[in-house]
């Protein structure tokens, strides 16, 4: 297993791409060594999300930080990696107030070792900006239903399971029923 370690990036971003109900999810991070593009599912990226906002709120920053220490030599070459992740970590070090987020590759999916694990990490200002901008994406969805917090899909019929798909969910028609044709 190699450790690919971005050190401290420049850019980070969270984005979705497709249509509400089909989106994929990923994490775009860049730094003077390359650039890793990190795929995941919509409740990983929320989780991303919601932990650092917990870190956040439960770390104080540091008055005085130290500089922040790479764990890896840097190499002549420029990373760029591209994978869909299962397994994600995020820890902080309160000496720098840095957050460094790990994410695991295993290539094929019968796998039980990663085949690589990339890191980037980033300051305290960037995890609040990373934390608001992943819970919006992940929330820019579909509009849940308000009785079962399912999706509603526009343009589709939603079959609630709160009222046994007997009354028409909508943003607009909440709690009235059907008309008779």
């Amino acid at each position: 297993m190699s450790v690919v370690n971005l050190g401290l990036i420049e850019y980070i971003d969270a984005e979705s791409r497709g249509r509400p109900g089909q989106r994929t999810f990923n994490i775009t991070a860049r730094s003077g060594r390359g650039q890793a593009i990190v795929w995941m599912e919509k409740e990983q990226l929320f989780q991303v999300g919601a932990s650092l906002k917990q870190f956040l709120t439960t770390r104080e920053s540091t008055a005085d930080p130290v500089p922040f220490e790479l764990d890896a030599e840097a190499s002549d070459y420029l990373i760029e990696v591209e994978f869909k992740t299962p397994q994600m970590t995020l820890r902080h070090d309160p000496a720098s107030d840095v957050f460094t987020l790990s994410a695991e590759d295993y290539g094929d999916e019968g796998s039980e070792e990663p085949e690589q694990v990339v890191e980037f990490s980033f300051p305290r200002s960037e995890a609040e900006r990373l934390a608001d901008t992943s819970l919006q994406v992940v929330a820019s969805g579909r509009p849940p239903c308000p009785l079962c917090t399912g999706p509603i899909t526009p343009g589709e019929e939603h079959f609630c399971v709160k009222v046994n798909g007997h009354t028409e969910v909508g943003p607009f028609n909440l709690g009235r029923q059907p008309a008779d044709g």
